[in-house]
């Protein structure tokens, strides 16, 4: 941990709606190249990076092309280094911020002053990327405490965009009468004003199309596109009845960078001022474009916790070609799921994202949660607990299951509460996935 005071890295672009996206290629590719730069030499001062010529790499002028070069960061690395990977001392930290501990012990993050402002700035560009603007109305049905960055990554970026807040939190989310009521109660006076909702999807499913105040959803936490980058289950869902853009976002409370998408284009971009992404095979190559992989990403000007090569175990594919919407920066597809939570089944890899989407899919399901166990080395067992509205549609996912994914796990149709109690269970978040391999939970 550094003990000097840091130098603050160039400043990111005043936001203007990310007028940046749009430049040509090799113009924001520069900015990004001389960011990096800066970014290399902050990391060069943390115990965690002092001894990986990262000082020498920076002079390059391929810095970009030859970040490749360069070692990854796990969350490992970042587990074991504790205080060694922060770039500050505690005495500058403005604010603490930690990981789900989804998949494992949660991490403390810290932020500076000047990590705020660039968090303010990094999410003003994402929501309007989304299309909220000065004036808009924003409920965040996202949580604010247990350090919990989204909110407070939204808010703060909302209100740099000049558009109202109000924090009705996810469990306002699931009650449409609150929602229309709200809308109602406190839209904005003027007349090309717009309400926009940000939520987890699944928190959003009993929302009606009598909310006709809602101008668009921003969902966040769980995707709502397929690997074709059309809407899945609960994207189309949404979208039918709101008949509104359901737009996603992508962050990493590690790299405090967000990857949004637009009404007019699929997949989320890239805010080149502000990080490099890359996508990686199992054996840490580049994949060809539109080829699903490891996201890596190193976040930049970032002071608290500057992270080089950050692998966030996260799968998805990166569209480099322009977008529809005019950007030029590359997109990130849905995530997939988790490296370590692919699945073999009987020869068949799959991750359980594909069976959660099948089985919500179906007419009569209200949601599930995959339970994988190991099977001997070379396969897992999985089994499937569904809460339904609908009684005798066993056969019906089985069959679903086996055309769709070539397997057919096994299938256990359970009550409300005993589905809840899994899918939260000491956790803020809900999980879809259990993983008892190896004794883990």
């Amino acid at each position: 941990m550094r003990t000097d005071q840091p130098n603050a890295p160039e400043a990111p672009p005043p936001c203007s709606h990310g007028e940046h996206l749009f430049w040509p290629v090799e113009r924001w590719r520069e900015l990004q190249q001389q960011r990096l730069a800066s970014h290399l030499m902050a990391a060069a001062q943390t115990p965690l990076y002092q001894n990986r010529q990262l000082q020498e790499a920076a002079s390059r002028s391929d810095l970009l092309d030859s970040l490749p070069e360069l070692p990854f960061t796990s969350k490992d690395d970042l587990a074991r280094a504790g205080r060694d990977a922060w770039g500050v001392p505690p005495s500058e930290v403005a604010e603490w911020v930690c990981t789900s501990g989804t998949m494992g012990k949660p991490l403390d993050v810290p932020l500076t002053a000047y990590d705020l402002d660039r968090l303010a700035e990094n999410e003003a560009v994402a929501l309007g990327i989304a299309g909220i603007r000065s004036g808009d109305l924003v409920l965040l049905a996202v949580g604010m405490e247990r350090m919990f960055v989204a909110g407070l990554a939204y808010w703060l970026g909302a209100r740099k965009l000049g558009a109202a807040c109000v924090r009705i939190g996810p469990q306002v989310a699931g009650d449409p009468r609150l929602i229309a009521d709200l809308t109602k109660r406190i839209r904005p006076d003027q007349a090309d004003s717009r309400t926009f909702i940000i939520a987890v999807p699944s928190f959003l499913a009993n929302i009606e199309s009598s909310t006709e105040q809602i101008s668009g959803v921003i969902a966040i936490g769980e995707p709502i596109r397929r690997e074709d980058l059309q809407y899945n289950f609960i994207g189309s869902l949404l979208h039918e009845r709101l008949a509104c853009p359901v737009m996603s976002t992508y962050a990493l409370t590690e790299t405090c960078t967000a990857f949004a998408e637009s009404p007019e284009c699929k997949g989320g971009h890239l805010n080149p001022a502000l990080a490099v992404v890359e996508v990686m095979d199992e054996h840490g190559r580049p994949v060809p474009d539109g080829i699903p992989g490891e996201l890596v990403i190193t976040p930049l000007g970032v002071q608290g916790m500057p992270l080089l090569r950050f692998r966030t175990g996260d799968i998805a594919a990166l569209f480099t070609e322009k977008c529809p919407c005019g950007r030029t920066t590359p997109r990130i597809g849905p995530i997939l799921g988790r490296k370590q939570q692919l699945l073999k089944v009987r020869g068949t890899s799959i991750f359980p994202a594909a069976i959660v989407e099948t089985v919500r899919s179906t007419d009569g399901v209200v949601d599930c949660v995959v339970v994988a166990e190991a099977d001997g080395e070379l396969s897992d067992r999985v089994s499937v607990f569904v809460q339904v509205r609908t009684d005798g549609i066993q056969t019906e996912l089985e069959n679903r299951l086996r055309a769709a994914l070539r397997v057919t796990p096994a299938i256990h149709i359970v009550p409300e509460a005993e589905l809840r109690n899994m899918m939260f269970s000491g956790m803020r978040k809900a999980r879809r996935f259990l993983d008892r391999r190896n004794g883990l939970r």
